[in-house]
């Protein structure tokens, strides 16, 4: 009764949920998107700036993370989303595409902006004009104003007379940039119809969702077998007590109460157990308050079903914000089990001492159980996972160097995938526990930048997964072989050093890093230009120019990983403390 009628009371009177903040965020992230591709064209004109779009990619990979959070939380809390919700997810899957392929064509600029753009791509110019266009309907929309023109088609055609005086590699290179620029077409078409489907302005069942790449084979997740672990044990200490010491409190109760309350707490580690210490012992006390002194006074079940309402309304009101969450559910668990409902009603404070005794063993076991196997300190929690992550990393690369011809994934390498695709949203949501009075206040306000380059180098390592898969001139590979060989070597050897250790620098590595890339651009150029069309397909031409770029971004993003972790002081991660 009480939560039903708090949930009509929260719906109809008090509309607290999580779409305003959905909305103002996918504002922003067009705002964001649009601002880069217009810093793009300037780039691509040679009057742009690369640190601005560099701090703007910067902050449309942090916007599409608390995109991918709110959205989750709005379609839980809001009736609006909710029945939207296949529309909100094509247009987060959208938006992140279109990140990815405006960062892809973006590489690629070097070998452009040496290039009569305007001759090869007499379009290009309509092509801003309309994307332009779409980006401010796309706000229009959202923001339920009036619905702007319905999109024009854009082919980006290429002159062939133009395109003839061209060398055999800049030729490449502008054939994968108009790849890059018709994907970027038709990923802001789809963002265009998902508002318009989201503003109200015409239905879905015209519009494509972009693809959903396959998942490969079924993998497990180390975070949800170590809670699943940790959960058992607990349940295990809790049933051996009660069976081994005498007169236990609460007996069997306290067992049943280990197993929902463990689960709740030990999903999420991020919350330390110290936290619920408060919110239990305020249920507690609450809850002997009405039962020892408010329900022996109820007469009826008028009087009783009023109080259960104005309690139930009272801790969730208490705890109505989504990240106290976990402390309105141990506050009601805590009235429900102390005022005990039955037909047959009695009351004895030794009711009341034994939950409260019950709860003074349950808080230690929990957070004993929560250092199996690791400390759950949010530092060493970080640093686990940053171990984690170039292991991935090394292990695919490594994968990677030795090709081998594989048509498919295999089990181990599709879990190193998902632990690179996944670990830096993990580490995201550790970045806010970490405390700066220990770390200090200068490294702790680097963490998020540290995730959003571990996010950019995540997305280039799996630009060099997928171009492993490409076809390429066996010629072409041999000559090449020894260069892309030593390339990954120094890459595979910095993963190494940064498993071990995050704060790993040394100016004479990414001297090398810098020669080896700057050899391999060299070579591939020459071998492609000496090679000519009359020894490459197109096809070839391109997946090789799509290899250099991988192995360009990915160098770059290495590096920009390192830049920021210098500016980390790592000592006191190390450190042994009390908690």
């Amino acid at each position: 009764l009480g939560i039903g009628v708090y949930s009509l009371v929260s719906l109809l009177l008090w509309p607290n949920s999580s779409r305003g903040g959905l909305h103002a965020t996918v504002l922003s992230q067009i705002a964001t998107q649009q601002k880069i591709f217009d810093a793009a064209l300037q780039l691509l004109a040679g009057a742009g700036d690369r640190a601005v779009v560099k701090s703007l990619h910067l902050n449309e990979v942090a916007g599409n993370t608390r995109l991918a959070t709110l959205l989750d939380a709005a379609i839980t809390d809001s009736d609006d989303v909710r029945a939207l919700e296949k529309e909100w997810r094509d247009f987060q899957r959208a938006s992140g595409q279109l990140a990815e392929t405006m960062q892809r064509w973006r590489e690629n600029f070097n070998e452009l902006q040496s290039l009569p753009l305007q001759q090869l791509l007499p379009e290009l110019d309509a092509f801003a004009l309309e994307l332009d266009h779409r980006f401010t309907g796309i706000s229009c929309m959202l923001e339920h104003k009036a619905a702007p023109q319905p999109c024009t088609d854009i082919t980006l055609a290429i002159d062939p007379s133009a395109a003839q005086a061209l060398p055999p590699f800049n030729h490449v290179a502008l054939l994968v940039a108009q790849r890059h620029m018709l994907r970027i077409e038709e990923l802001t078409r789809a963002l265009f119809n998902s508002s318009s489907s989201i503003g109200g302005f015409s239905d879905s069942s015209g519009s494509t969702a972009p693809a959903v790449s396959n998942p490969g084979p079924w993998v497990p997740d180390p975070e949800r077998l170590q809670a699943a672990g940790q959960i058992m044990v607990a349940l295990w200490l809790a049933f051996l007590a009660v069976i081994y010491i005498a007169d236990f409190p609460g007996g069997f109760g306290f067992f049943s109460m280990v197993g929902p309350i463990g689960m709740q707490v030990l999903t999420k580690p991020q919350s330390p157990v110290r936290a619920l210490a408060a919110p239990m012992a305020t249920g507690v006390i609450f809850a002997a308050v009405l039962y020892i002194f408010v329900m022996p006074k109820l007469s009826s079940f008028t009087g009783l079903g009023l109080m259960i309402f104005l309690a139930t309304f009272l801790i969730c009101y208490r705890y109505s914000s989504p990240q106290k969450g976990l402390s309105r559910a141990i506050g009601l668990a805590m009235f429900v089990v102390i005022i005990s409902v039955s037909n047959q009603q009695s009351y004895s404070f030794l009711s009341v001492a034994t939950t409260a005794l019950m709860l003074s063993f349950l808080l230690p076991l929990l957070a004993l159980v929560a250092y199996i196997p690791y400390s759950p300190r949010p530092e060493r929690a970080l640093l686990r996972l940053l171990t984690r992550y170039f292991r991935s990393a090394n292990f695919l690369l490594s994968h990677a160097a030795k090709g081998g011809g594989q048509t498919s994934v295999s089990r181990r390498e599709n879990f190193h995938r998902r632990e690179l695709a996944s670990l830096p949203a993990k580490l995201d949501s550790w970045v806010t526990h970490v405390d700066p009075a220990v770390l200090g206040t200068d490294s702790v306000r680097q963490l998020p930048a540290l995730v959003d380059s571990l996010q950019a180098l995540t997305n280039r390592l799996q630009e060099i997964l997928e171009a492993q898969w490409l076809p390429q001139s066996p010629g072409l590979v041999t000559a090449l072989h020894d260069d892309m060989q030593a390339w990954h070597q120094r890459v595979i050897n910095a993963f190494q050093h940064l498993s071990a250790d995050p704060s790993y620098k040394q100016a004479q590595w990414r001297a090398r890093l810098d020669e080896r890339m700057a050899q391999l651009d060299t070579n591939i150029k020459v071998q492609v230009n000496d090679a000519g069309e009359n020894s490459l397909s197109s096809a070839e031409q391109e997946n090789i120019y799509r290899l250099l770029s991988a192995y360009r971004s990915t160098s770059l993003a290495l590096l920009d990983f390192v830049d920021v972790a210098a500016n980390v002081d790592w000592a006191p991660w190390h450190e042994e403390r009390f908690v």
